[in-house]
């Protein structure tokens, strides 16, 4: 066995950004992606998909092999040399975007409040960027190409198309304030002044005060939501706010342009993929969409082709529609969806096989000297699936841990060093990321009270499947089905599909996923979603379902895993439907009521509703923690990642593994070594950062 070659074939499948594994070059060559590919479909059927000259929309969780994909698919055009390709980070670009200077802009003379104008021009900045970094990537692309290659697209004109791009470049980065946009910004500052002499008027009546309230609690400023956003919820302000955000830049010059170069380089279009499109908040995505994707899409007659990566569930099409493009889903119970749970599972487990057989190859090793010979390889292949869905960057983690606590010592991987690696996944990462974040993250209360009630949420659920359990062992439920049976799984749950969207978060964190689609007894549609695996091995549950019999596919619809009753109760405690204009209050299960009718109040007809959280308990709670020791998400990332790989490590390698900039990463260790935290030390040519005693203390043996 080698175990360093093992250490580094685990690492490039844990790896988040970019996915160009750059870092393998010297064991697996100069084309990282092209070595390890490996398609999640026979064929490289979703490659082909993203190959094809229609806009595609590819959606996974995060760590699918999204980036990678993209990465596979530019290599493919860059080879075939008939299209240009660039390639944008959406994320990154959000995540290092800073405000205009606006000191010379008087907002007394345009009667607009600066926290109006700077959010107005953050945005602007931001999409900017975006075009910008088109362009910048379209020079690159240029920059690359051989000398016989540029005098065969006549340099002379190929260098004017060029000069005409940059000098877009140069106004949409400036982001200045156009005349047109002054109208809708003191629109949008009525309405503020509007909604706060609303908010004090139904104080002072003893109206809608107190917990539950989005401004009930902000950390600082910048987690506050803005006025801007505010306003933006109103459908008809947003309209005319997009309109004129999107004629301010000049998207006709920007495509002629484009246009004439890909004619000077006899090219056929220009494809563009953005990535981390999800990452973004909701209001800059919607803003993203349709004032950057939109109009690239529907007006560059065929010229532009869009490749985009999101999240299910969190995509935002606008005026693109999605009749008219692929869209290639990622998440296994999507890409391997079947009649029956057997065949889907089949073809999930062999791309596991596929995977990891090519990966071992790839770093020159044989797959069968890492495994314990007293199981098969099908075995291994068929619980690796089990405990991570097919999730390359889960299957890393599950390797990386398998390394630590077996290859790293000389043994060979077990049944049970893959459960418990599951186990120390759970409890490492996934369990510490609801406590850690509500205590210590400096984030708006909004998004606190949501994790909240996710954490809370599971823990209801987790003690359902204990109470299950427990009844099936003792006969209160199942009779006879369960007679034979001595330690029956209980991992799986039925939900009714319109409680699907409650699951939504506790799905994205890999907590449960969905695991299929039948009918319960009744003939009712039902949704079955499965616990992650590492939890079941925290909680001692048998996971999965009982082999060999006969009627195994109808035991994930006993009437005792239906978990309807037991959501919709935890439901009822938790959240209530409310307008902002009138304060009523409505049922949850009023929910597809409103939703059919836009949300429009039933009471005043003149406001619109949205679901609220009820967490006075919580805001007490809040109110209790040390703001003093809060950090931004991303540098308690950094440490966790610290913390948990035990290691000095290279802005890089942690950028790797949060999904983020090493740039970003650099910046903020630095500031974290100001705090005393993070220790900064050059080594060799290199520099690398460790945990402090003192940051394990506060945010980790607290």
């Amino acid at each position: 066995m080698d175990a360093t070659k093992f250490s580094k074939m685990a690492e490039s499948l844990r790896q988040y950004r970019r996915a160009e594994l750059r870092d393998f070059t010297l064991d697996i060559g100069n084309n990282p992606v092209d070595s390890l590919y490996v398609d999640p479909l026979p064929g490289d059927a979703v490659l082909e998909t993203v190959l094809s000259s229609n806009t595609t929309f590819l959606l996974g969780r995060k760590g699918t092999g999204k980036s990678t994909i993209f990465s596979r698919a530019q290599s493919e055009i860059r080879k075939q040399n008939t299209n240009i390709s660039v390639y944008i980070d959406v994320k990154a670009l959000y995540d290092v975007i800073s405000t205009p200077e606006i000191s010379n802009v008087k907002t007394e003379d345009i009667k607009v409040s600066q926290d109006v104008l700077q959010s107005h021009l953050l945005r602007k900045s931001f999409l900017g960027a975006v075009l910008a970094e088109m362009i910048t990537e379209i020079n690159k692309f240029c920059g690359n190409m051989s000398f016989i290659e540029r005098l065969s697209g006549k340099k002379r004109k190929q260098e004017n198309a060029l000069s005409k791009l940059d000098k877009l470049k140069t106004q949409v980065k400036n982001g200045l304030l156009h005349d047109t946009e002054i109208p809708i910004l003191q629109r949008i500052e009525v309405n503020k002044k509007n909604r706060e002499q609303h908010t004090v008027s139904s104080e002072r009546s003893g109206g809608i005060s107190g917990g539950g309230g989005t401004d009930s609690f902000s950390i600082d400023a910048q987690a506050a939501s803005s006025s801007l956003d505010e306003a933006l919820n109103d459908s008809e302000i947003y309209l005319k706010y997009s309109e004129v955000v999107m004629r301010s830049l000049p998207y006709d010059e920007i495509i002629r342009q484009v246009g004439d170069l890909l004619a000077v380089l006899n090219m056929g279009r220009l494809v563009i993929f953005f990535d981390d499109f999800s990452e973004i908040s909701w209001a800059n995505q919607r803003l993203f969409v349709d004032a950057i994707l939109s109009p690239l899409n529907n007006s560059s007659n065929e010229k532009i082709k869009l490749k985009v990566a999101g999240y299910p569930g969190r995509v935002y099409y606008g005026k693109i529609d999605p009749g008219k493009i692929d869209t290639v889903r990622l998440d296994f119970y999507d890409l391997y969806k079947s009649t029956d749970v057997q065949s889907m599972e089949h073809a999930a487990v062999e791309y596991t096989s596929r995977l990891l057989t090519h990966r071992f190859g790839a770093f020159g090793l044989h797959m069968e000297e890492y495994f314990d010979p007293a199981n098969s390889i099908d075995d291994y292949m068929r619980l690796i699936f089990e405990a991570t869905f097919n999730v390359p960057r889960l299957v890393g983690f599950l390797l990386h841990y398998c390394y630590r606590d077996r290859i790293a010592r000389g043994q060979r991987i077990n049944v049970s060093a893959i459960r418990l690696a599951s186990r120390k996944y759970y409890e490492d990462v996934l369990e510490p990321y609801f406590e850690r974040r509500n205590q210590f993250a400096i984030e708006p209360f909004d998004r606190k009270l949501d994790r909240h009630n996710q954490n809370e949420l599971l823990k209801t659920i987790i003690g359902e499947v204990r109470d299950v359990r427990r009844r099936i062992s003792s006969g209160e439920v199942g009779g006879a089905y369960f007679k034979d049976l001595k330690n029956p799984p209980a991992s799986h749950f039925s939900v009714a599909p319109t409680l699907e969207k409650l699951l939504a978060s506790l799905e994205f964190n890999f907590l449960i996923t969905k695991y299929h689609d039948m009918r319960d007894k009744s003939g009712k549609d039902v949704s079955i979603y499965a616990l992650f695996y590492g939890i079941c091995e925290s909680e001692r549950i048998p996971w999965g379902y009982p082999t060999g019999r006969r009627d195994d596919r109808s035991y994930f619809v006993q009437r005792c895993f239906s978990y309807n009753t037991t959501i919709q109760q935890f439901l009822a405690k938790s959240q209530t439907i409310r307008c902002h204009e009138c304060g009523a209050s409505f049922p949850m299960d009023r929910r597809e009521s409103f939703e059919l009718y836009k949300w429009k109040c039933p009471e005043c007809q003149d406001g619109s509703c949205k679901i609220v959280n009820l967490a006075d308990e919580y805001l007490s709670e809040i109110s209790r923690l040390d703001k003093e020791i809060m950090l931004p998400e991303v540098e308690l990332d950094i440490l966790e990642t610290l913390h948990t790989e035990v290691r000095a490590m290279r802005a890089g390698e942690i950028s790797q593994l949060i999904d983020v900039t090493y740039q970003l990463v650099g910046h903020r260790t630095s500031k974290l070594q100001d705090m005393n935290l993070v220790d900064k030390r050059q080594d060799g040519a290199h520099m690398r950062s460790s945990i402090t005693q003192r940051a394990i203390e506060l945010y980790f043996e607290s």
